[in-house]
């Protein structure tokens, strides 16, 4: 059991593993797991999932780190998620912490920011709860809504009289007439 284990970096001597000869259907809840085989099922973990190149998972995943080297299909929560190079993952992804090696296969959501332990309401694009009614023994909740505006009163043009050039506006001065002339 001990030599696979040796096999990956920072597996520990408190590492669950799942032989390469081996599967496993059910509920696995723990620290450490590393999956060489074939596992069916929900994956709860205080720590680090490891899917080796040929481990297999079809499961829901919770856990703080994730390194996929192998094929999951499922949904994966997790703090951080690694996709190594020869990684195949079909599902849902939600994760504080994304790394994609060239060469991983994705295909899915993927729902970047996410933690762990969140529930599917509180997904970052869910629409904001609305706002709280106010209590109804404050003065603003007893009051009636305002009534709508009443439109604009028409207003009639100004006569129209002589012209006589206003000092904001600028233009040509008007015409003086002479004063002699008689009209005609």
């Amino acid at each position: 059991m001990a030599e696979p284990a040796k096999d990956v970096a920072g597996i520990g001597k408190d590492t669950a593993v799942i032989g390469e000869d081996a599967s496993f259907s059910g509920r696995f809840v723990g620290k450490d797991l590393l999956v060489l085989g074939r596992l069916e099922g929900d994956i709860e973990l205080r720590g680090r999932l490891h899917l080796g190149p040929k481990g297999h998972a079809r499961a829901n995943v919770r856990a703080a780190m994730v390194e996929v080297e192998g094929e999951l299909n499922g949904e994966i929560r997790a703090d951080a998620l690694s996709l190594l190079p020869t990684a195949r993952v079909r599902g849902t992804i939600l994760a504080k912490r994304l790394s994609v090696q060239e060469g991983a296969v994705v295909e899915g959501s993927i729902n970047p920011g996410s933690a762990r332990h969140t529930e599917p309401s509180a997904s970052p694009f869910a629409p904001a709860p609305a706002a709280p009614a106010a209590p109804t023994g404050q003065p603003w909740a007893a009051r009636p809504s305002p009534p709508a505006a009443a439109p604009a009163p028409h207003v009639s043009p100004a006569p129209q009289g002589p012209a006589t050039p206003s000092p904001a506006v600028p233009g040509p001065p008007p015409e003086k007439k002479p004063e002699g002339d008689p009209p005609r």
